[in-house]
């Protein structure tokens, strides 16, 4: 399965999260990407939206994910990657403070505001893809910490791998399509644009608007991958 954009993504993950609608549910998306997504499954569930920013450590000049950050202050250290690499903790300690720098910079771009909270809610984390599951690893653990009544990750794509990487984080993971054999989240999308800062914000101000009734797909068939 393809999907033509990131709306037709978040529409189809939106069908298979339609159960979570009508609780006291918060829907976040990763930035930058999984906002876009998000505020379709926001929108069909009738949930407020905010945006979560976490961000891969990559090591210049290679292909490893090493980890990520994320705002609240977590950090994700694949120790497989670092053995492979023969890379002190040290050093991935270091790569990981300037991407923080960017995380913290991110925030303020796009929310302006301390963090959402999330206690006692059902949250629901969206991404446009996991493949290493790295971003959504710090986001989570940190997320976990506000001790939300259940902490859900719903993505349109992902690899076995990172889906099952991520699952002890959450209560459940909800997947539309698993690509064995991806290597990055744009080979799932038709169109995978990269997202400005002006088009996140304003996707967050129309969150906030009246919600205008509209056909929601009621699907008896959820399909794709949960666990």
């Amino acid at each position: 399965m393809r999907f033509r954009d990131r709306a037709d993504a978040g529409r189809r993950l939106a069908a298979r999260l339609l159960p979570y609608r009508g609780g006291e549910v918060r829907v976040l998306g990763l930035a930058r990407g999984g906002l876009r997504v998000a505020y379709e499954v926001a929108h069909a569930l009738e949930a407020p939206l905010d945006v979560w920013v976490s961000r891969r450590i990559d090591v210049p000049g290679r292909m490893t994910v090493l980890g990520a950050v994320s705002e609240g202050g977590g950090i994700y250290l694949d120790q497989d990657a670092l053995r492979g690499l023969g890379l002190p903790e040290v050093e991935a300690r270091s790569l990981a403070r300037a991407e923080a720098s960017e995380v913290d910079n991110q925030v303020q771009r796009l929310r302006g505001t301390s963090e959402p909270a999330m206690g006692g809610f059902t949250v629901l984390l969206v991404d446009d893809g996991l493949v290493s599951g790295a971003t959504a690893m710090a986001a989570l653990q940190v997320l976990r910490r506000q001790h939300p009544a259940r902490l859900v990750l719903g993505v349109p794509v992902g690899t076995p791998h990172g889906l099952a990487r991520v699952r002890p984080e959450a209560d459940a993971v909800h997947c539309v399509e698993v690509l064995p054999a991806m290597r990055d989240v744009s080979e799932a999308y038709d169109d995978y644009r990269p997202l400005p800062d002006v088009e996140l914000r304003q996707l967050l101000v129309r969150a906030r608007e009246p919600v205008q009734p509209r056909e929601v797909l009621e699907s008896t068939d959820l399909g794709g991958f949960w666990m």
